[in-house]
Parts: C-alpha cells; structure tokens; sequence
C-alpha cells in the first residue's frame, strides 16, 4: 500500500547560524496510513543542527521502519548532528497489525545527550532506542515517559551512561509473544561492531507486566559494567517478577542476591486504569535525584498540542512518570469525566479556598461558583458544552489549585 501522511504543521521553525540549524517542530499531528516499511517523520541531519520535537502526535501501523527518526543506524558522517536533541510532551501511537513487527517509535541512534521526558508511547513495539557504537552519553536522561505494552520499552544498545529515571512500564505481553525485556541492555554488534553498553542507571521507575516478561534484560554480561539498578516498584500479576543476565533467567529474589535493586519494592502500583497509570495513591519509594529532574507529570497530565502538566516531587521522591502534588492528598476533584455534576473534596482545615472556577481552553471562565471545607457539590448547567475543563481553586491567601477534568453532557 502507498504511504500516506497527513500532517498539520501548527510551528516548525528553523534558523541557520554559521551552519548551524536551529529545527524546533511543535504540536504537529501525523497520521501515517503504511502497513508495510516506512520512514516515519525523519529528522534531517546532514548538518549540525539543535533540535527540539515538542507536542507532536504521530500514529502509525507500519510493520517495520519508524515513527519519528531522530537518528542514524549505522557509522557516518551525520552522526552526532543531533546531539542533544529535545524530545518532551509527545504522544506515539501504533495501530498496526503484524505480530513479528519491531517497529521503532522513538529512535535517536548516534547521537548522545538526548532529553527524552514526558512522552506517551502507545503500543509501540520497540518503544526508545538510544544506539551507538561505544559512544558515552553524559546529560542525556529517559524520564516520566509512559510505555504501555511495548514489545520491548528501551532499548540501550552499544551506548553507555544512559540514565532510565522515573518512567511508567506496562507490558499484556506474554513470553510467547516477546522474549524482550521492558529494558533491554546490550551490545551493538551490527556491521561487525562490539560495542557494549556500560554504566546504565536505572532508579525510580514502575514495571508492571501481566504475564512474566522480562523486566530488565541485560543480553551480555559485559554490560554490567556500571550498571546501577534501584528504587524501583516491580508487579507481575502472575508471579515473581523476573530478570535475564547473559541467557540465564534470574527471579526477583535472585536479582536481589546479585546486588541489584536492593531498596525496591514488589508491590503493585494499583493504577486507577491501563490508559493514564495513575497510582490510587502516592507512591513514596524512590531517590531524589536532584532539582533538574524534580518535576514530573501531574496525575491529571494530558498530550495536546501545549505541554503536559507537570508537578514538582515532593516529600519523599515517588516513583513512576505521574506524580502527586503537595495538595493532591488534600484536595479531590472527581469522579473524572464528570455528568451532570462533580465534586470538590477539601480536607485540610488550613486550606482557605472560597472560589471555584471553571475555565476553557481559551483561559475564559465559563463557571464560577463557591466552594468551602469539607464536601462541595458542583451542578454542570444542562447543555454546558463537552470537553476539557482547568477547574481552578482561588483564595486570596493560597495559590491557585488547578485541576484538569473532562466534562460531557
């Protein structure tokens, strides 16, 4: 079938500056219509250029190829003119029908620093792939990324010093159907290379799996090397979690007695779904690690053409892409959608809010009403038009509590 692409270009703007470009591609959406091989929305390269793909959609079903190629596969002259490439606030979606596809979504092969946070990757079969041939990555991180049901989550191949913090794995696969991990660490051995992947760290992250995939698979024992592993929540629903080094399986105890992941946890996140993985309550089990990577995706984080909404870690550092705010353990808004009406739960007595607004996505109040302590009722006017709603809690002597909600009628 003929490949069909259908873009809205909503800002791309690109600069040259002594032969630098300068590319910023921003909430754009890509419909790609390929069953079989396709290129996907490929990055040009040929010269040293600072990128940044912000807010985009793409959704594809291609059996092989890519959904956004950021990168090279192989040794070249191009390597390296992406280096630290900015790829924040998108959603990737593949609806393809082939069981062997190892479709790439997010792909940034022989480029090192990349910023790779806040991104939603809808059954991707090879969700992120940070690829080299032994070069060593230094502020690069993947964080508060959402994977759900990937065949294989992030692939760290012929690359060292990658960082895997704080992201969400979820995985209906069963063995039979991959025998990838939700993080796989290797050797790039393509065109007769053996680079190995050495000094991975991986803290702070939840990997939930229904059937006993791979958590962590590490395919040489080479990439050991450096490689750190904890702070991590892990569930299988049906067992043990488990790991593989070098071929050999290994049972989340025996992972344990290697030395690894010595402070996580097997505890199931309780997500109040499988679409937005948000956990019934905050879960206090990660390590801070440090004001650049404070701030993940709030609970009610949506993918849009402007930047999901993020909240800074608070008290202990949780684990996972989503994170409760100081007052989401304060202030409920629900249920979510709401019909007809919504309720305003405000249990903390030194929270003084009086005001309730309701805003479009226009900024323009199309609600207002009053709000106190304790349990407040919200009536939707009959007819008030369906779609996302800021609902925004005032106080003269509080900062705004804001909350995203979808309201239909």
């Amino acid at each position: 079938m003929k490949k069909a692409l259908l873009v809205l270009f909503l800002g791309i703007s690109s600069s040259w500056l002594s032969a630098q470009v300068v590319l910023t591609i921003e909430g754009t959406e890509v419909v790609d219509t390929e069953t079989g091989t396709s290129n996907g929305v490929n990055i040009p390269r040929s010269q040293r250029t600072i990128f940044k793909y912000l807010n985009n959609s793409i959704t594809a079903m291609n059996a092989s190829g890519y959904l956004l190629q950021a990168g090279d596969e192989n040794p070249g002259e191009y390597n390296n003119n992406l280096d630290g490439e900015i790829i924040t606030g998108n959603k990737f979606t593949w609806n393809g029908t082939d069981e062997f596809s190892m479709t790439h979504g997010l792909f940034t092969g022989y480029n090192i620093d990349a910023i790779i946070k806040y991104n939603y990757l809808n059954k991707v079969p090879n969700a992120i792939q940070r690829k080299s041939d032994g070069m060593i990555d230094i502020s690069g991180v993947i964080a508060y990324n959402i994977l759900n049901n990937p065949k294989l989550g992030i692939a760290v191949k012929g690359i060292n010093g990658i960082k895997i913090f704080n992201n969400t794995f979820y995985s209906e696969h069963t063995p039979a159907q991959t025998n990838r991990g939700l993080i796989d660490i290797h050797a790039n051995t393509d065109g007769e290379l053996n680079a190995i992947s050495t000094g991975t760290k991986v803290f702070n992250n939840i990997f939930y799996t229904r059937n006993r995939v791979f958590n962590i698979k590490i395919i040489e024992s080479a990439c050991l090397e450096g490689f750190e592993s904890d702070y991590n929540v892990f569930w299988c629903d049906t067992g043990e979690p488990v790991f593989e080094i070098d071929g050999q399986s290994k049972t989340f105890t025996q992972w344990q007695a290697l030395g690894y992941d010595l402070h996580s946890t097997v505890i199931n996140p309780d997500f109040t779904d499988f679409t937005d993985f948000i956990p019934r309550i905050r879960l206090d089990y990660g390590k801070d690690l440090g004001t650049e990577l404070q701030a993940g995706l709030a609970i009610d984080a949506s993918w849009s053409k402007t930047d999901p909404r993020t909240e800074s870690q608070n008290g202990t550092w949780q684990v996972g892409a989503r994170i409760y705010g100081a007052l989401d353990e304060k202030v409920k808004i629900y249920p979510n959608p709401a019909h007809d009406i919504f309720y305003v739960l405000i249990t903390d007595k030194s929270l003084s809010y009086h005001t309730l607004k309701i805003y479009d996505t226009t900024g323009r109040v199309v609600l207002e009403d009053i709000v106190e302590q304790g349990l407040n009722t919200i009536n939707i006017p009959r007819g008030f038009p369906a779609g996302i709603y800021n609902i925004a809690l005032e106080s003269e002597n509080l900062s705004r509590y804001v909350k995203r909600l979808l309201i239909f009628n």
